[in-house]
C-alpha cells in the first residue's frame, strides 16, 4: 500500500486529507527509505526489486493514511492507472447565425429566366432534402462562431449547475467554470490563417474570465469536414488517458458553407462546442473504425482565388461513400461480424451537401447488411432509424464539420427519453479523406433541451430575408477572403438594424492591415469592455476597443408598442381574412402554367399578388335581417327593427346553450357570422360573406368558469339579441330576467356506422318501470355487417352530439361517462352477430340539462334475419 503511496507523489499527485485532521504520511513498505530508486520504461512504473517488489499502473492501488484507514482517490493520478469509465458527451452547445432564408422560396428565386429556369422546382427542397439554410454576412467567420458558443457552454454550465469538477478536486470543491476546462480543440476547414491557430482567439476568453488561465491543451485541426470529429476524437482520447487532470474537454466544430451568388441555396452555418467528460450520458461505446486516405477529391490550396475549394463533386461522393463502406466492414469485423444496423437504433451520417446523400449512405448500409431487403423494410428503416438525425440539418444547411455534431444533438432532442438505453451509430467525413465510424450509446438525457423549446429560441432572434436580399447580404462574407485593413459593412449596406445584434453573440469589428482580427461581444450595439477584463497585453500590442469602432449609442428603451392601425383597420384586416383567406394561395392569383422545355414533366406556375378591398359601412340601402338559431332548427327568423337596431327574443331550450348566425335580406349567400367559432359578443361581426367559415355565436347559459354571472340561466329563460351596423358591425344580448315561457321537449335520434349516418328517431318509452319518468327514448335497431357503432343526436342537428368520453387505453361501455350535446366526437359499440337485435334506451332528465344525469342502456330482443344496408 506504501509503494501506491510513493508512486502517487512521484507521479505529482497530492494525498487527499483526510476527514477528523488526520495527517498523512508516507511509510515505505518493508523500511525503504524515501531515495530508493524508480525506473521508468514502456509506459510504466518499476519498482526497484531492492526496495520491496515491483508495482506498475496496471495494478489495483488503494491508499490508506498512517493509521491505516482507507482514502477515497479523489483526482486521477498523472501517470498513473487511470482509464475513467464512460467517458463522452455530457452536452453540446449549438451556434447558428440569425440569418435565414426558406429553399422552396430560393427555388422560385432560381426559377426566373435571368437564374436557372423552372428546372430547378423541387430540386432543393424534395431533392436535396432541406427546408431552410443558415447563413452570415461579413461581421462573423468561424473564430466569432467559437468564441460565441464557448462563452455560451460556460454561462450555462455556471447556470444550469452541471459543473462536476468537484469529484476529482482533492479538496473536493467545485473549480469555477471557466477554470474548469484542460483541453479545447477547434476543428475547421474555414481557415483563417496559416500560422496562428483560431484556438488561441478563444483563449482570450479563458484568460480574461478565468483570471489569466492558459493552462488547456489542444490546437485547430484541419482535414475537410473532418476537423471537427478528429478534435472530438482528441478530447474523448486526453479524459480516457493517464495525463487527464480531472477537467473537461472541449471539442469546438465551426464552418461557414460559403457560397457565391451563383449558388446561394447551398449556403449553411453553426458551430457546436461538445463538453466531454467521465459518467457521460452519451459515451462512447464498444470500438470505432477509421479510413484515412488520399485522394484529390476535394481540396483548397494556398493562394486559391476565392474562399470555396477545388472539388469533383462526383468523385468526392465516391469517395465519401467508399469510406462508409470500409468503415462499415472494419467495425463489423472489429465486432466479431455483428450486424451493425441489427444493434444499432439510431444512425448519425455526415454531410457536405444536403439530406440526400445522408440517406444514400444509410441505404448502402442496409444493402451491405441484406442485399435483399425489401423496398417497404428500408423505408421503415429510414423512418425510424435515420430521420431522427436531420431534422438541424434540413433547417441549417450544410456546415461541413459541424454536420456529425448536429445530427447527434438531433436524435437527442427529437427522441428525449425514448433514447435511453439506445445505441447510436456515427459516421462522419472530410474529402480528401479522413472517415471514422463509432458507437454511442443513451445512459441518460444529456444536458440538451427538447426540440420543441429549443427550436423557440432557433426563431427567437431569427431574421428571415428573401432570396434577392440574402444574395448581397452573404455576399458581404465571400468577399472577405484575404481582406486586410478591412472593416465589416454588409448589415449596414443592407440596412439591417443595428439594434438586430445578439448581445451575447462575438462579431468581427476589424481585420488590420496586418490581418489580425478583432472581435467585441454584441457587436456595435454594446459598449466597451468591462475595465475588469483587460489585460496588459491589449496595450503592449496596441489593440483596438470598441471606441475605435465607432460612437457607443444609447438603446433605445422599449416603449409600450404603438397601435399601427385603428379600429376600423383591424376590423377590416379580420374581414378580408376570413372573406378570403390568410393563405399564400389567397393573397395570389394563377396567371399561367409553364412546361420546361428541356424537362416535360416539370410545371411552374406564375402568380401576381390580388387587389382585392373590404367595406365596412353599411351601404346605404334597406335591408331586412333574419336570425338563424339551434332553437329553430336553423329556419331563418325576422328580426325586429327599431331606432336601427335589429333585435329577436330567445327562449333558453334545455341545453341551457344555444347558437345561431344571421342572414342579410333572408339570402343564404349574405351570412353574417364572428370571426371565430363559438364566439361570445366581444367577437368581430363579419359579412355579409357568401364564402369562408361558417362560425357561429354561443349564447352559453350554463354554470361556468367563463361564463358571466348575468348571463347564467335556466330553461324557459328569455333572452334578448341585438345587432346594429352603423359604421362598423356590433352584436350583443341581454337576460329578460323578468320573462319566461314554456320549453319545448327535443326530439332524439340514433346515427352511426350502423345505418351510415343516417337518423333513426328514438321515441318517448312508457314501457316498464320506465314509465314512471319522463325523458326515456328508445328505438329497435338490427346488428348487420357494418360495425354497430352509434351515439345520439338532438333535433337532427350533429351540433348537438350526445356521445361517449372516449379516454386512451379504456373501452367504451354503457357505463362510461356521457359528453354533450356538444360537436363531439364518439361512439359507442355493440358486439354481436348480423342478425341481432337490440333496444337501445336512452334517457335525459327534464329537471337537468348536465351530461352527467343522462344515460344510455341497451338489451337484446329475438333474433330476427340479417338485414342488409341498403346501396
Amino acid at each position: 500500500v506504501s509503494k501506491a503511496a510513493e508512486l502517487m507523489r512521484r507521479a505529482g499527485g497530492d494525498l487527499p486529507a483526510p476527514k477528523g485532521g488526520t495527517s498523512t504520511a508516507i511509510v515505505p513498505a518493508g523500511g525503504a527509505d524515501e531515495d530508493e530508486e524508480w525506473a521508468e520504461g514502456d509506459g510504466e512504473w518499476d519498482y526497484d526489486e531492492e526496495g520491496g517488489g515491483d508495482l506498475s499502473y496496471d495494478d489495483e492501488v488503494e491508499l490508506v493514511d498512517e493509521a491505516g484507514n482507507y482514502l477515497q482517490q479523489l483526482r486521477p493520478q498523472m501517470g498513473g492507472r487511470n482509464r475513467m469509465r464512460n467517458v463522452g458527451l455530457h452536452t453540446i452547445e449549438i451556434y447558428y447565425p440569425q440569418f435565414y432564408f426558406k429553399q422552396i422560396e430560393m427555388e422560385e428565386f432560381d426559377a426566373r429566366p435571368d437564374r436557372y429556369g423552372p428546372s430547378v422546382i423541387g430540386k432543393y427542397t424534395k431533392g436535396i432534402g432541406m427546408i431552410e439554410a443558415r447563413y452570415c454576412t461579413d461581421d462573423e467567420d468561424p473564430v466569432s462562431f467559437s468564441m460565441t458558443v464557448t462563452h455560451r457552454l460556460m454561462d450555462r454550465m455556471e447556470k444550469e449547475g452541471f459543473n462536476e469538477t468537484y469529484r476529482y478536486m482533492p479538496d473536493g470543491n467545485r473549480l469555477p467554470c471557466w477554470n474548469s476546462v484542460g483541453r479545447l480543440d477547434i476543428g475547421s476547414e474555414s481557415l483563417i490563417d496559416r500560422s496562428k491557430s483560431m484556438k488561441a482567439y478563444v483563449m482570450d476568453l479563458f484568460e480574461r474570465y478565468g483570471s489569466g488561465e492558459g493552462n488547456i491543451e489542444g490546437v485547430d485541426m484541419y482535414n475537410a469536414c473532418y476537423g471537427g470529429q478528429a478534435a472530438g476524437l482528441c478530447a474523448q482520447n486526453w479524459v480516457e488517458s493517464d495525463r487527464w487532470d480531472g477537467r473537461y474537454a472541449i471539442a469546438i466544430a465551426t464552418d461557414i458553407s460559403d457560397a457565391p451568388f451563383e449558388v446561394i441555396f447551398s449556403v449553411g452555418a453553426a458551430c457546436t462546442a461538445a463538453l466531454y467528460y467521465p459518467d457521460a450520458p452519451l459515451p462512447h461505446h464498444s470500438h470505432r473504425a477509421s479510413c484515412i486516405l488520399h485522394r484529390f477529391d476535394f481540396f483548397k490550396p494556398v493562394g486559391w482565388f476565392h474562399m470555396g475549394p477545388v472539388v469533383d463533386g462526383k468523385y468526392s461522393i465516391d469517395a465519401y461513400m467508399n469510406c462508409v463502406d470500409a468503415c462499415y466492414q472494419t467495425l463489423k469485423h472489429k465486432m466479431n461480424g455483428r450486424p451493425l444496423l441489427g444493434i444499432t437504433d439510431y444512425n448519425v451520417f455526415h454531410t457536405g451537401g444536403g439530406y440526400h446523400v445522408v440517406k444514400k449512405a444509410f441505404e448502402r448500409c442496409i444493402r451491405a447488411e441484406d442485399p435483399k431487403t425489401k423496398a417497404d423494410v428500408r423505408e421503415r428503416y429510414v423512418q425510424e432509424k435515420l430521420l431522427p438525425s436531420v431534422n438541424l440539418l434540413k433547417i441549417i444547411g450544410p456546415c461541413h464539420t459541424v454536420s456529425s455534431f448536429l445530427n447527434i444533438s438531433s436524435v437527442v432532442m427529437t427522441k428525449w427519453e425514448e433514447a435511453l438505453g439506445k445505441i447510436l451509430l456515427v459516421f462522419t467525413y472530410g474529402s480528401g479523406c479522413a472517415a471514422s465510424m463509432y458507437q454511442m450509446r443513451v445512459d441518460d438525457v444529456p444536458f440538451f433541451d427538447p426540440y420543441e423549446i429549443w427550436k423557440l429560441q432557433f426563431y427567437r432572434n431569427a431574421i428571415k430575408v428573401t432570396p434577392e436580399e440574402s444574395v448581397p447580404l452573404h455576399h458581404y462574407y465571400v468577399q472577405t477572403w484575404m481582406k486586410f485593413d478591412y472593416f465589416p459593412q454588409g448589415r449596414r449596406s443592407c440596412k439591417v438594424s443595428l439594434w438586430k445584434y445578439e448581445e451575447d453573440v462575438y462579431y468581427l469589428m476589424q481585420i488590420d492591415k496586418f490581418g489580425r482580427r478583432f472581435y467585441h461581444r454584441g457587436g456595435m450595439s454594446t459598449g466597451p469592455m468591462d475595465p475588469s477584463l483587460k489585460l496588459p497585453v491589449d496595450k503592449a500590442e496596441e489593440r483596438p476597443t470598441r471606441e475605435s469602432w465607432g460612437p457607443v449609442l444609447v438603446r433605445p428603451e422599449e416603449k409600450q408598442k404603438a397601435i399601427t392601425s385603428s379600429k376600423e383597420e383591424r376590423f377590416k384586416e379580420i374581414e378580408y381574412a376570413m372573406a378570403f383567406g390568410d393563405t399564400e394561395e389567397a393573397r395570389f392569383e394563377e396567371i399561367s402554367e409553364v412546361t420546361d422545355r428541356y424537362n416535360p414533366n416539370q410545371k411552374v406556375t406564375i402568380r401576381k399578388p390580388i387587389e382585392r378591398e373590404i367595406t365596412l359601412e353599411p351601404d346605404g340601402d334597406s335591408h331586412s335581417y333574419q336570425i338563424l338559431g339551434t332553437w329553430s332548427g336553423r329556419s331563418p327568423e325576422e328580426m325586429s327593427c327599431e331606432d336601427g337596431a335589429w333585435s329577436f327574443e330567445i327562449t333558453l331550450g334545455e341545453n341551457r346553450w344555444e347558437s345561431f348566425y344571421l342572414t342579410q335580406d333572408n339570402d343564404s349567400e349574405k351570412r353574417i357570422v364572428p370571426n371565430v367559432s363559438k364566439a361570445s359578443k366581444e367577437a368581430v361581426p363579419v359579412g355579409p360573406l357568401s364564402t369562408g367559415p361558417k362560425h357561429e355565436w354561443l349564447l352559453d347559459c350554463r354554470a361556468r368558469v367563463n361564463v358571466p354571472e348575468e348571463q347564467v340561466g335556466l330553461p324557459g329563460d328569455k333572452y334578448r339579441v341585438t345587432f346594429r351596423w352603423d359604421k362598423l358591425k356590433e352584436i350583443s344580448w341581454e337576460k329578460l330576467d323578468a320573462e319566461r315561457a314554456e320549453v319545448s321537449q327535443g326530439k332524439y335520434y340514433l346515427t352511426g356506422p350502423f345505418n351510415e349516418w343516417n337518423l333513426v328517431e328514438m321515441h318517448v318509452d312508457t314501457t316498464g318501470p320506465r314509465r314512471r319518468r319522463k325523458g326515456w327514448f328508445s328505438t329497435e335497431v338490427q346488428v348487420s355487417t357494418l360495425a354497430m357503432e352509434f351515439c345520439v343526436v338532438r333535433n337532427e342537428d350533429f351540433t348537438q352530439t350526445i356521445h361517449p368520453e372516449v379516454l386512451p387505453g379504456q373501452k367504451v361501455t354503457q357505463h362510461s361517462a356521457i359528453c354533450g350535446p356538444d360537436d363531439g366526437e364518439g361512439t359507442w359499440k355493440i358486439e354481436d352477430l348480423p342478425g341481432a337485435v337490440y333496444k337501445i334506451f336512452f334517457f335525459r332528465d327534464p329537471d337537468d340539462c348536465e351530461a352527467s344525469s343522462m344515460r344510455i342502456d341497451w338489451k337484446k330482443a329475438p333474433s330476427q334475419v340479417a338485414a342488409e344496408p341498403e346501396e
